[in-house]
């Protein structure tokens, strides 16, 4: 029903546009083309060529007019989407979480052990619910650019050890995953907000947990660059089509490929993640093809040499990520 409003939307706007401006403007064109090649006086062609110069601004216009509402409508049906997604994703740890405290208070289980795994449930659950609250509410601050970034210089090996420690119980939750990690002793450090950082890479540590097979093969590397260190995380996954590499780390969108519809996820953690990278200097990029996984880099700026005997703490405020999904 939605989508036939929308299409409804649309076809009136483009009549309107068709009737009051794209008609005027190509009599418009015609008229001027007409007056410069007709004409014999000097104002003539200056009159000719200001015709085809409105007609032209006028033709600019309804582009980016129909730019902009198409933009408009794309980002107000992922936010639609975003929060039935959202309600949904609150709706079942909360469910769960009722279900089992009604078990208990009406004492319908009597046997300890039972009453232990449903103590345990209640904790995960807990634990799922408020994963999922700090979440948007970290992006809330990173939209409203109130989050800053202590940072300090840091060992890479330490970077990727919290990530992967972070990571621990989720890999241990679920299928048994082979990680792999490949990080070389005399890597440049560098400057982040360790807390901070480590949670761009787990979420990417998660993505490629959520999105792999039953056998999965997960991996965490790091290397230096030109005046950059670059992490990667890689799976073995089924890829990223090549028109949705361009806008996965766009806010609420999330790739639609066969599995998207059965992977939970709210569509922000790679926009949380560039929005990390970015306020560090650093850029995050995607390489991937179909059926052959996915591989994730960020680059982040290496600590000169000369420079680690004088390390520092300064506060980095959030930048913008482009065009974030």
């Amino acid at each position: 029903m939605a989508q036939d409003d929308r299409s409804a939307n649309y076809k009136r706007i483009a009549f309107l546009v068709l009737g009051f401006v794209a008609v005027p403007t190509v009599v418009l064109v015609t008229l001027g083309v007409l007056v410069i090649v007709l004409g014999k006086a000097a104002k003539d062609y200056v009159f000719g060529s200001l015709i085809v110069s409105l007609s032209l601004t006028m033709i600019a216009g309804i582009i980016a007019t129909f730019a902009y509402l198409k933009r408009g409508a794309t980002l107000s049906r992922l936010q639609t989407e975003f929060v039935n997604k959202v309600s949904h994703d609150l709706r079942t740890p909360l469910t769960s979480i009722r279900m089992f405290v009604e078990t208990l208070q009406m004492r319908r289980l009597q046997d300890p052990v039972k009453v232990q795994q449903c103590l345990d449930v209640l904790s995960q659950e807990s634990a799922r619910l408020s994963a999922m609250i700090d979440r948007l509410l970290g992006w809330a601050r990173m939209e409203a650019g109130k989050r800053n970034y202590q940072t300090e210089r840091e060992h890479v090996a330490n970077l990727v050890d919290a990530a992967l420690e972070a990571f621990e119980p989720q890999r241990l939750s679920g299928d048994q995953v082979e990680l792999t990690r490949e990080v070389p002793e005399g890597l440049p450090d560098v400057s982040i907000d360790l807390a901070a950082m480590s949670e761009a890479l787990l979420n990417l540590l998660q993505n490629a947990f959520k999105y792999t097979g039953a056998a999965k093969q997960i991996g965490i590397r790091a290397r230096a660059g030109q005046g950059t260190v670059e992490l990667e995380v890689w799976d073995n996954g089924p890829g990223i089509p090549l028109p949705e590499q361009k806008r996965i780390f766009e806010k609420f969108y999330r790739a639609r490929d066969i599995q998207a519809g059965a992977v939970e996820g709210s569509g922000l953690g790679l926009a949380i993640v560039q929005h990390i990278v970015v306020a560090h200097g650093g850029q995050v990029t995607v390489h991937s093809e179909v059926g052959h996984g996915a591989t994730f880099k960020v680059s982040l700026p290496a600590i000169a040499a000369e420079r680690l005997s004088t390390p520092r703490t300064r506060s980095v405020s959030r930048v913008g990520a482009p065009g974030a999904g």
